[in-house]
């Protein structure tokens, strides 16, 4: 005689126990949903566009598009946001009142064809250190984006982007005189911009009658910034992402002087530059890689590199008018090319979020003391010991180092360099050739480890023999 069946279980005591099992993961699913998967609560904002003018998109790309078959366009965005209060109770976000009304403008680089969409969305929240929109991140990871297939996405989610005096209703009042992230509040941070960026989110994933990314469909969403935009991204993470579950995926990179919470589902992936450690507290907040965090350290880097430089002075020069440079006690700028490992990691935590398989575990760069400031242990040529080592900070033809300093505070961003004298170049490589052979092999071992790309490495190799005349 066959058994009763409950709920597709027999009424055995092993079923019995099958079923409970069930049962939990049921509720356990619901509660997952009722905490994190709360797409609802984020209301789909208002998308008008593409705006053509009068004048031209403030921070659009300075690199051409039409190559790699991209387009560019801007939105306007709005809607009501939230204000929260997340310092009665700390660790916790308690909405106040949802009825602050906000415009804003977020700018588009995606695939002119679709079927070269890869379903993969980077938001970049924008940063806005030099109080206007920088796309600092777009900057390092342009190349491989677009060869990859990725929609780009920028939002202008913070006052100072938009209502300081260099920002964007004053660089083109009859462009963007109607933007405000910031009612009734002269703090430049924003209290609505959490919820801006949630909403920014929103009008990519819904469906607004304007749909900002034409006809692509957006599978998963990584969130990105870089410096105090890194921060904000902190805070989302441990605070609005378990309200909102709008984000897949974390690039948090050079900044953050908290530690994350390490109950949220949504994977997040740490990048920090030499620099990070020594200026900016990423030593005090260390966490171990684990199935929902991983953290790299790129030995030799700076917070804002040569690459992060030159962009920054084109902008300036075409957007504004001028630049000007900084005066440092130290030649600025770390050489060694952060966008290769940035790029890795990237590439990386696309994977982890569609496969589920977990990136490389980082190296630690190793400090020696961190009181009361954080001194890096260096070898006999002055570069840091431990840490990811790219193949041009680990076969050296200069001292890079993270630390800099000068009158003017951002000095410290960006690190330095030094040539190795002729007789120290030769000490450590007789000829250019065995320098290659070095090189060679440190690429081979990178790309092993999974710390570049494939796709890199000739690029890599091509520049290093540009460096034949050193040995002249």
């Amino acid at each position: 005689m066959s058994q009763p069946k409950l709920c597709g279980f027999q009424s055995t005591d092993f079923n019995f126990i099958a079923m409970k099992k069930k049962f939990i993961l049921l509720v356990t699913i619901t509660l997952y949903v009722t905490m994190y998967g709360q797409n609802n609560a984020v209301p789909v904002p208002v998308v008008t566009g593409p705006i053509t003018g009068p004048g031209t998109i403030f921070c659009a790309s300075i690199v051409d598009l039409k190559p790699y078959g991209y387009m560019e366009e801007e939105y306007f965005v709005e809607g009501k946001a939230q204000r929260y209060d997340f310092q009665t109770k700390p660790g916790v976000a308690t909405p106040l009142d949802p009825h602050y009304p906000y415009k804003t403008r977020i700018i588009v680089r995606r695939p002119v064809n679709p079927e070269k969409f890869n379903g993969t969305v980077v938001v970049e929240w924008l940063n806005v250190s030099s109080k206007y929109d920088v796309d600092s991140d777009w900057w390092q990871l342009y190349d491989y984006l677009m060869r990859s297939g990725y929609a780009w996405v920028g939002v202008s989610a913070q006052p100072a982007g938009v209502q300081s005096p260099q920002g964007l209703r004053n660089w083109n009042p009859a462009r963007y005189g109607s933007l405000d992230v910031g009612k009734d509040t002269i703090d430049l941070e924003g209290p609505l911009r959490f919820d801006i960026y949630s909403q920014a989110v929103m009008a990519l994933k819904g469906n607004p009658k304007v749909q900002p990314l034409g006809n692509l469909h957006p599978e998963f969403i990584i969130a990105t910034g870089h410096s105090r935009s890194a921060w904000m991204l902190t805070f989302y993470y441990n605070l609005f992402q378990p309200i909102t579950g709008v984000i897949d995926g974390f690039m948090i990179r050079g900044q953050g002087p908290i530690k994350l919470r390490t109950d949220i589902p949504a994977k997040v992936f740490k990048i920090n530059a030499e620099t990070d450690l020594i200026e900016f507290k990423q030593v005090e907040v260390r966490q171990p890689d684990s199935d929902r965090l991983v953290t790299w350290e790129l030995a030799g880097t700076s917070h804002a590199d040569q690459t992060f430089l030159d962009a920054y002075e084109a902008i300036n020069r075409r957007d504004f008018g001028s630049f000007t440079p900084l005066s440092c006690d130290f030649p600025m700028c770390s050489l060694i090319p952060f966008h290769y490992g940035f790029e890795a990691a990237m590439d990386h935590l696309n994977r982890w979020i569609r496969l589920n398989i977990t990136p490389p575990a980082g190296i630690p760069i190793t400090v020696q003391q961190t009181d009361p400031d954080v001194i890096i242990e260096r070898d006999s040529l002055g570069n840091a010991l431990g840490g990811i080592r790219l193949p041009q900070f680990d076969v050296p033809v200069a001292m890079n180092t993270g630390k800099n300093k000068g009158q003017n505070y951002f000095c410290r961003a960006y690190g330095t360099h030094k040539e190795f004298d002729k007789k120290t170049l030769k000490s450590l490589y007789p000829t250019h050739q065995i320098y290659m052979k070095q090189f060679d092999a440190s690429v081979q071992k990178n790309l092993r480890a999974g710390y570049i790309l494939e796709d890199d490495t000739s690029k890599m190799l091509n520049e290093a023999r540009d460096l034949s005349t050193m040995w002249e």
